[in-house]
């Protein structure tokens, strides 16, 4: 599926994926997203769909920093390819909400097939969003372990135990052993699928249970209806490579590239 035939169909899933941990304000220039209480984490803090409507593109820009100005947050946006064309991307620069230095890629699964099931000693388990449940407090506190010893661990523990119990989404334990190893997880709307939260445990990595975790996620995305599955990934990274062997080509560079104000 190329990235023209579904930009704003792909950002309306991102703004669904997030609604858990954050209100949004849907307005004729941006989607805003925000939570006062989790000011720290931009995914639930941030414009989205910008769109010049009518006053022109530097209004637009002023707008989106009043917004997270007045509420006594930094200003974030997510500047898509149409919002660069209208050159809103522009405007905001100029207002010093600067591009992040590190690229993300956006792919998408294009092998037009169920994938394969790995062989070997990896088990693969769907964990019940129930938070009182032990395998889903067993999945948060994997996924958050990512984070352990830095200023942000906290923050991202509550932020994984938030999005967790999303409607629409599906996390997966991948277990050695009996051991938990790795997890990711699926979130499904509009009949595409976003994977996210790919994480294996340092003393488990090279052992293919990132490519099992994904695998299992495409396979569900595909057998419930989902003509799109994709993902992101930072440029230059390590997934990059594992992403492609397992199908998933590039569709965009930069495809929702965050600004944030200086």
């Amino acid at each position: 599926m190329a990235l023209s035939d579904g930009v704003e169909a792909l950002i309306e899933v991102e703004i669904l994926c997030h609604r858990n941990v954050a209100t949004v304000e849907r307005t004729p220039c941006a989607v805003f997203l925000h939570n006062l209480q989790l000011s720290g984490y931009h995914g639930a803090n941030r414009a989205l769909l910008l769109r010049d409507d009518g006053r022109g593109a530097g209004e637009v820009a002023k707008t989106v920093v009043h917004y997270y100005r007045v509420r006594g947050m930094s200003p974030v946006a997510d500047v898509d390819p149409v919002a660069e064309q209208q050159g809103i991307g522009a405007a905001l620069r100029r207002l010093r909400v600067l591009p992040v230095a590190h690229h993300v890629l956006l792919m998408s699964y294009g092998a037009g097939m169920l994938p394969e099931m790995p062989s070997g000693p990896i088990a693969i388990e769907r964990v019940p969003r129930e938070t009182g449940r032990g395998e889903a407090r067993e999945w948060v506190e994997l996924v958050a372990s990512e984070e352990a010893g830095t200023a942000h661990a906290a923050l991202w523990r509550t932020v994984i135990a938030t999005e967790a119990r999303g409607a629409g989404r599906t996390q997966y334990l991948a277990r050695i052993g009996g051991r938990a190893a790795g997890a990711c997880s699926l979130f499904v709307a509009q009949q595409r699928g976003r994977i996210d939260d790919v994480f294996v445990l340092p003393e488990w990595r090279r052992r293919g249970v990132a490519t099992a975790l994904v695998t299992w996620a495409v396979r569900d995305a595909l057998e419930c209806g989902c003509k799109q599955v994709y993902l992101f990934a930072e440029e230059g990274g390590p997934a990059v490579t594992l992403y492609r062997k397992l199908g998933f080509e590039v569709l965009a560079r930069d495809f929702l590239r965050r600004h944030i104000a200086s």
